[in-house]
């Protein structure tokens, strides 16, 4: 898919997801993706203080409300002009607009930000699956951290989207996404979907260690079904997926039938 049409796509929800964010009403399935990324980000934030971070593919903005108030100095970025307008808008509204820049660009070409620039990299809501191509992205992301400095990302699982695909409609070409990791959705948004081994290799080979692996409410499908949406809404279900993520969520098993996988790497000192 072309820049131009991903452009369009993102322009177009920048509304929704911004009256999404500004909701009172809590979305569960989103709370519950939040928390479990947060409780990857947060142990690693005393070991940068006061450090630089990019938010890369940031849409409306998920981490600066809770990073910048806390002395980071943030970047976000997006290919959706319309998207960031959102996100400053309520960096404003919220007085946590001071300490962050943001930037017209693609996650596939960084080419404004400098080479080991920041101290770490959060990339949520698969922008590298979304994105043209993934492996350029995770490129970017490496070339823009500096040494000791980490970059955390997800990736749609494409062992599980052939398996959630082939229960859905067994006639779909679900070896096709094993082959490939290509994926048409029903908006028409072409995905691109990496296996836990792939984004391991990927990272490794632009020389950075992964720290961490781990499935992202493994239980869950991406996008969210009607199924799970209801299931999450009762506060004992919930709590037990809260329980699976923190005890089980960096189990091999778990990673491997996550609909996102969620990869904490470090470049070397």
């Amino acid at each position: 898919m072309r820049n131009d049409d991903i452009r369009e796509i993102w322009n177009k929800r920048a509304k929704i997801h911004a009256a999404q964010k500004c909701c009172k009403a809590q979305n569960v399935v989103g709370q519950l993706y939040h928390d479990s990324w947060w409780h990857y980000i947060n142990p690693l934030l005393s070991e940068i203080p006061n450090g630089r971070i990019l938010e890369a593919g940031c849409g409306t903005g998920r981490w600066a409300e809770h990073l910048a108030p806390r002395g980071f100095t943030l970047v976000m970025s997006d290919l959706s002009p319309a998207m960031l307008v959102k996100a400053k808008e309520y960096a404003e509204e919220n007085g946590f607009v001071e300490h962050i820049d943001f930037k017209e660009l693609d996650v596939c070409d960084l080419h404004s930000l400098e080479d080991n620039s920041f101290d770490m990299v959060i990339s949520t809501g698969e922008p590298i699956s979304i994105c043209s191509d993934p492996r350029k992205a995770i490129s970017e992301y490496c070339r823009v951290v500096r040494p000791g400095g980490f970059v955390l990302c997800d990736a749609g699982n494409k062992y599980r989207k052939a398996f959630d695909s082939f229960q859905a409609h067994p006639a779909q070409r679900f070896l096709h996404i094993l082959e490939t990791g290509d994926y048409a959705s029903q908006s028409g948004m072409e995905l691109h979907m990496l296996g836990p081994s792939e984004l391991t290799a990927i990272f490794e080979e632009y020389g950075l260690t992964i720290k961490t692996m781990a499935g992202i409410t493994p239980m869950g499908t991406f996008p969210a079904c009607t199924h799970y949406e209801n299931a999450v809404k009762d506060s004992a279900i919930r709590n037990e997926l809260y329980e699976l993520q923190r005890l089980y969520g960096e189990k091999p098993e778990i990673v491997a039938l996550s609909s996102r996988i969620l990869a904490v790497a470090q470049k070397p000192h």
